[in-house]
């Protein structure tokens, strides 16, 4: 039997997408799958970064713009018609690679266009329900409707959670009829904590200008704290760093760095996307969430952790260093489970058969 071609397609929105496709690249390759990527932007660098010696392709990229003043879901809202236009050129695209290489099977994050007649085509994404904000719930189920249309196009959709008890809570439940739950993708692995740490990390992210107001926030409490603490930026561009005494100020730090910082502090302050939730689940964190104002994914993820005593979490308006680092000592934190590597490896091995 000829070993498989697969094509993994991660969206380029933010990073989230490409490393919770490692971990998927990785056990395909050890299934001795011959992979090959298609993406763009930052998600096309990181990748090619992780993997030098897969074949890469270009895919158009969705180029989501943020405004200052427009609220987040309408600012997306906004942007549909270029979305949807995307979708079709990645069709096309996604087409000519499969009939290109003889693809078998497509692996899409989150783009609705990479799907094929002629393959195997699988949906990894974990908001089969969509959140809107109050403003807008009279068009949640509209939205709602046509994300699981075009979801049960797919062959397979893969589900970054666990059936019961899983994190992402109503985002990934419901199940559609062709869901499958593999597990929490990280592209972390459980390390041993060395004895030197620091007592927290803040791992910065997301658009601006709602970086910039939580770094600054975070700065300025954290220069009269007192504590041993590691800001890590999230700019891998800048050149020129923010000094503090007594804290410890980087740009930007490579998955092994940061996995290193983040596996021996006591406890990160981060934004609740998905991916860092997984992340954190991974390495058995604490945590304080700030989600980023707006993002009802984030908003609902914070408060969901919240309410299991898993994380602890604040508004970014609200927010309060001293507090926060207070009442995180009442949160029992995340708690690593091998069980999802079983999965991910399960929903593979039927894949390929």
């Amino acid at each position: 039997m000829k070993n498989k071609n697969v094509l993994v397609a991660p969206l380029d929105w933010g990073l989230g997408h490409a490393t919770r496709c490692i971990p998927v690249i990785r056990e395909l390759i050890l299934n001795d799958c011959v992979v090959s990527i298609a993406t763009s932007g930052s998600a096309y660098t990181l990748l090619k970064s992780e993997f030098p010696s897969l074949q890469f392709f270009e895919l158009p990229s969705y180029r989501a713009n943020y405004s200052q003043h427009i609220p987040f879901m309408l600012n997306v809202l906004l942007q549909l018609p270029k979305f949807l236009k995307v979708i079709r050129e990645e069709r096309k695209e996604t087409q000519k690679i499969v009939d290109e290489c003889d693809v078998d099977i497509i692996i899409s994050d989150n783009r609705y266009g990479c799907r094929s007649e002629e393959a195997t085509s699988v949906f990894v994404g974990h908001q089969l329900h969509i959140i809107m904000p109050f403003w807008l719930k009279w068009l949640q189920p509209i939205v709602n409707y046509f994300n699981r249309q075009y979801i049960k196009k797919f062959d397979v959709n893969w589900i970054p959670d666990f059936e019961n008890d899983g994190y992402a809570g109503k985002l990934s439940h419901p199940r559609l009829t062709n869901s499958k739950y593999v597990g929490v993708l990280s592209r972390f692995t459980p390390v041993t904590k060395s004895a030197e740490g620091f007592e927290l990390a803040v791992i910065l992210s997301g658009p601006e200008p709602q970086r910039t107001l939580l770094e600054k926030a975070v700065m300025t409490q954290l220069g009269r704290s007192g504590i041993m603490a590691i800001i890590v930026r999230g700019l891998p561009a800048a050149t020129s760093l923010p000094m503090i005494p007594g804290i410890a100020v980087v740009n930007h730090l490579p998955a092994e760095k940061l996995q290193s910082v983040i596996a021996n502090s006591s406890v990160i302050l981060a934004r609740s996307g998905y991916s860092t939730v997984m992340d954190l689940s991974r390495l058995g964190k604490k945590a304080i969430f700030i989600p980023t104002p707006g993002q009802t994914e984030q908003e609902y993820l914070a408060q969901a952790l919240k309410k299991k005593a898993v994380a602890f979490c604040q508004k970014q308006n609200e927010f309060d260093l001293a507090k926060a680092l207070k009442e995180v000592e009442g949160y029992k934190g995340f708690t690593n489970d091998d069980q999802h590597d079983n999965l991910l490896a399960g929903a593979i091995q039927q894949l390929i058969k």
